[in-house]
Parts: structure tokens; C-alpha cells; sequence
């Protein structure tokens, strides 16, 4: 580092210091400077109910708060690492002005300051705080390993099935149940298994604070807060096998004060029923790969977890809707369709090329259960007519059709209102090139249906939909090898911005029936293009397509619906 750098980090640092300074004389709290080792990062003491010594880095860019440890604590407290890491909030939302750095390093000093003496409160009356970030804390220790459980940490203790992969750059275990089938990353590299254990207790001991390590003492002091049933376990855990001295491993949860279970790991030697007490302890850093526990964490629904959906075309429409279905949450989706997958479809498809010539619904649970864990996908290779014939619609929660043929959509939405059924059906459309899309929902008892919108102003039938953006009897198909290639022109974000719409659609109605919400209102959404490439190749809009621009979804769910229908006998005037 050249002279005139160090004279410029310099210059930062004594910048920073005097900002900190000001700041933490408001408050009244000492602040000394500390001689600093690095170049551009200022140490300084704070006064509180003890002596903190704190280092903040003072980097050029400050796009975020900049990074605060403090000398390694030798008694444990909360949001402080193992190495002396001080984990403060970055206020999600927070924005910093680059400019003015210094003011940034005392945020972050003043912070720091606060969370130290608040953990060490926490310390001084149980460590009830420290207890609700054990699992921050484990990741810290030294020569901690990943851990994946693949098993619920529900508090239920029992024996377990461990996997080790040291070939990893990070070695890592896998832990599952017993009984269930084995993970594709486990069984790809034809893992040697362990046994392992998982208990529930009240409390575990405290975990080392630098430079102690951990060590036999941990799963002595587990086993000395173990039920009878657990040492039972126990003993399974230890007992006699072709391997000895073998490696077991062992995973603790422990009650959060703030909701949920901390779980902890530790793999570990044992011999002849016995803990090897001069053998390795190693922490193991657990990661939960549960459908629960990743849906909640990924933002997805639990409550739609054992929901099923069926959807009906599983197109470029369709197959956004599924995939944003399983995305969202839902459990179950069963998916018909009679189509192969094609080259033809790739752009504008959520299917990679490698599922060419497998036939669309299969495809889909091949590649979206592997995604979604927990999802399950019942592929129906046929056409919807075919299923409808003996499907039981009682064990479905919602419909969504993706055809997009007027003709064979309206003959179910006949059928639907001819049964017996109480559930939302959605009808999704995609409109050509850059004109739009549709969502039609629908009730299979009461008004509305999808035949309301094949009624003129006067309420009289039509062969065309009051909703539709083209005037009918247009030709708009391209053909690039011939007539047995010929399609519709439309492209991926035109199908995906549908696809989300409608599986908006079905959902929000889902959550009404879920909700006990009585009410089973008939919706109509849609979105404009621009329109631009259909009026370049000279094809002619309704004028609906001009008016949605200005018109409310619910406006025009009114203007749909409010007609009567002998297929729905909805009555007369606008809908409710």
C-alpha cells in the first residue's frame, strides 16, 4: 500500500471516530480510541456496564452497514459469534448515503454498543436470547461441518439414518428417517451410512467459548439430561455393529423462547457401547431441507400444503400455472394433457430441452418435484374430456383450465355447472402476439359461468366472446415448416404474465373457501398490451380492447356476468 492510500484510510478512520464520537456523547457513553492493526478500520472502547472493545470497518462503499466484531468473548453472548462476530440488524429497508461514510460507521458503532449491552442482560439472567440464536452461534465453531436434515424437528426422539460426504470442498452429513427413501444427492454418490440419533430436550449445557473446542463433554452432558426412553435409544444408538470404532452422530433440539426448535449436531467415535472420550467431537451445522420448514422459509403457504389443484393443458399458459401453483405452496397438483413435449415449445415453456418427447404432464412432475420438495404431481397423459369422464371432483380444491379453445372450454364449464360439486374453476386464455390476456373464474353452483361471456349487449347468444381483444375471423397463424407446424404467434412474456394471473386467480379463490368466506362470486381478470405488433401486420381490435385500458376488473366482471345465462341462470341485472 502506497503512502498517500495509508494517509487516505487514515483520514477515514479519524473521520469516523469523530462522528462516533459526537454520536455517543448524546448519549453520554465514553468512547476511547484503540490502536488498530488494519489500516482502515477504526477500534475504539466503549463504556456501558463493561468495557466493549469494538472494530468497525471503514471501506470506501458503504452499500450496506459495514462489518463489526469485537475480541472474541470468554463468556457467551447473544448475536456475537464464536469469533467475536457482532451480528447487528441491518434494518432491511435502511438507506445509506455513500457520502457521508462516517455517519454510516457511527450507526453501526451505536448499534453494536446497544446489542452488546442488551446480550449482555440476556447473559446475566439466563440466556434466553442466546438460546434463541444457538443454531448462529453453532455455525461458528471450529471445524464445524454442514448438516442436512431432511427429517422434521418436531420433538419426537429417535433413531435416525446418517449419511457422510467428505469428497465435498464442504464436507457435508445428511440425516433422515429410517424408513424413508433416500435423497438423489445421497444415493448418486452411494454414501457410507451412520447411525444417528435425535432427542428433544428442555435445555442442552452451554456450548465453548474461544479457545476451548467441542469436545466428549457436550454428548455427556446431553446424555445426563436424557429421559429413560431417550437412554433406551441411547443405548440402540451405541450398541454392538461390524464397525468399531464407528462413527455415530447425535442432534439436539431445544425450545425457543421465540417459537420453534433450535437443533444443534455433533458427530462423534464411540466403542463398545461407550463414548471414545479421546476421540474428535465435530459440530455439525444443521440446515433443514423439510418441505415445512423451506416452504415457511421460502415464502410459500403452509395452509396450501394439503391443497390439490388439478390443471387441465399444461401449455406455455399452463405450465406457468403449475409452476407457479407449486411455487406458491400447494401440495398436490394433478395435471392432464395428451401433448408430447416439443422443441417447438421450449421458449416459452418452464421445461428445459432435455424433456423433449416426454409427454408434457410427466415432464412436470420429474422436474417440479425435484424443485418444490414435498410437492406432489399425479401426471394424467390424456386429453381433458377423457379425465373429466372419471374424475372425482370431490377430492379437488380448484380447476384450471389452460386450453385455450373456446369451443372445448365452454363444454366444460357445462359440465361443471351440471354437477354436484361446490369448488372454483378458472378459464385462462392467451390472446395473439401482443394484444393480452384472460382469467375467467367461475363456481361449478350458483351464477356465473363461462358462457355469460359468449352474450352480446342485449344479453343474446354469440359464437364470440364480449371479452375477446381480436375481431373474430382473422387469420393469425405462422407456419415456418408447413402446414403441420403452423401456431399461434405469441411470446414467453405474454404466456407467463397469464399463467401468473390466472394462478392468482385460483388461489385467492382457494384462500375464500379455506377462510369459510361463503360468498362464491364469479371474477373476470385480464391485462392489455400494447398492441403494437398486431396492428403492424394489419389484424383489427374489438373495441374492448381500448376500453380495458380504462375499465376496473370490477366493472367488467359486471359486464360479463350480468346478463342472464340459462347455462348458470344467473339472474338479471349485474352480478352481486
Amino acid at each position: 500500500m502506497t503512502e498517500a492510500a495509508v494517509q487516505v484510510d487514515a483520514a477515514k478512520v479519524d473521520a469516523a471516530f469523530e462522528a462516533v464520537e459526537a454520536a455517543f456523547a448524546l448519549r453520554g457513553v465514553p468512547v476511547a480510541p484503540l490502536p488498530s492493526e488494519a489500516p482502515n478500520v477504526l477500534a475504539i472502547e466503549l463504556t456501558g456496564t463493561r468495557r466493549w472493545t469494538v472494530y468497525v470497518d471503514c471501506a470506501e462503499e458503504h452499500l450496506q452497514l459495514p462489518r463489526v466484531t469485537t475480541d472474541p468473548p470468554t463468556a457467551l453472548l447473544a448475536h456475537v459469534s464464536y469469533s467475536g462476530y457482532v451480528c447487528i440488524d441491518d434494518e432491511q429497508g435502511l438507506s445509506l448515503d455513500p457520502k457521508r461514510p462516517a455517519d454510516i460507521v457511527a450507526h453501526a458503532a451505536m448499534k453494536a454498543y446497544d446489542l452488546l449491552e442488551n446480550s449482555a442482560a440476556d447473559a446475566a439472567s439466563g440466556y434466553e436470547e442466546f438460546f434463541n440464536e444457538l443454531e448462529g452461534y453453532w455455525q461458528g465453531l471450529p471445524g464445524a461441518l454442514r448438516g442436512r436434515s431432511y427429517f422434521e424437528v418436531d420433538g419426537a426422539s429417535r433413531l435416525l439414518k446418517g449419511f457422510s460426504n467428505f469428497g465435498l470442498k464442504k464436507p457435508t452429513w445428511y440425516f433422515l428417517e429410517r424408513d424413508a427413501s433416500i435423497p438423489w444427492e445421497v444415493e448418486s454418490k452411494k454414501l457410507e451410512a451412520h447411525r444417528a440419533l435425535y432427542v428433544h430436550l428442555d435445555q442442552v449445557g452451554l456450548p465453548p467459548v474461544q479457545p476451548d473446542k467441542l469436545t466428549p463433554a457436550f454428548i455427556d452432558d446431553v446424555l445426563q439430561r436424557m429421559s429413560p426412553d431417550q437412554l433406551a435409544l441411547w443405548d440402540k444408538l451405541v450398541g454392538p455393529s461390524k464397525n468399531s470404532p464407528k462413527r455415530l452422530a447425535l442432534l439436539v433440539s431445544v425450545p425457543r423462547q421465540a417459537g420453534g426448535r433450535s437443533l444443534v449436531a455433533a458427530s462423534f467415535t464411540a466403542s463398545r457401547g461407550a463414548v471414545d472420550k479421546k476421540g474428535i467431537v465435530t459440530p455439525l451445522t444443521m440446515r433443514r431441507h423439510t418441505p415445512t420448514y423451506m416452504r415457511e422459509r421460502g415464502g410459500a403457504s403452509l395452509d396450501l400444503l394439503n391443497k390439490h389443484i388439478a390443471v387441465l393443458g399444461a401449455g406455455a399458459v399452463g405450465s406457468v400455472v403449475v409452476d407457479t401453483l407449486a411455487a406458491a405452496g400447494v401440495g398436490k397438483l394433478t395435471v392432464v394433457d395428451h401433448d408430447e413435449y416439443s422443441e417447438d415449445n421450449v421458449f416459452r415453456h418452464v421445461l428445459q430441452p432435455l424433456y423433449i418427447d416426454m409427454e408434457k404432464p410427466l415432464g412436470m412432475k420429474l422436474a417440479l418435484e425435484r424443485r418444490y420438495p414435498g410437492l406432489k404431481i399425479t401426471p394424467v397423459a390424456t386429453t381433458g374430456q377423457k379425465w373429466l369422464k372419471t374424475a372425482d371432483l370431490s377430492q379437488y380444491d380448484g380447476i384450471v383450465l389452460a386450453f385455450g379453445s373456446p369451443s372445448i372450454e365452454r363444454s366444460f364449464s357445462k359440465a361443471f355447472k351440471a354437477g354436484s360439486h361446490d369448488l372454483p374453476v378458472v378459464f385462462t386464455w392467451l390472446e395473439a402476439l401482443d394484444l393480452g390476456g384472460h382469467s375467467m373464474l367461475m363456481w361449478t353452483r350458483g351464477a356465473g359461468c363461462l358462457n355469460c361471456a359468449y352474450r352480446d349487449d342485449e344479453g343474446q347468444p354469440s359464437l364470440a366472446s364480449r371479452t375477446a381483444f381480436l375481431e373474430p375471423n382473422q387469420p393469425v397463424t405462422r407456419n415456418l415448416t408447413g402446414c403441420a407446424g403452423a401456431f399461434v404467434p405469441y411470446g414467453p412474456v405474454q404466456s407467463r404474465r397469464t399463467g401468473l394471473m390466472a394462478a392468482e386467480h385460483i388461489l385467492s379463490a382457494v384462500s375464500t373457501v379455506a377462510a369459510g368466506d361463503a360468498e362464491r362470486r364469479p371474477s373476470y381478470k385480464f391485462w392489455v398490451g400494447e398492441g403494437k405488433v398486431a396492428a403492424k401486420q394489419g389484424l383489427r381490435t374489438t373495441p374492448w380492447f381500448q376500453l380495458a385500458r380504462t375499465t376496473s376488473e370490477e366493472v367488467a366482471t359486471k359486464q360479463v356476468f350480468g346478463h342472464p345465462c340459462p347455462h348458470c341462470r344467473a339472474p338479471k341485472g349485474p352480478a352481486p
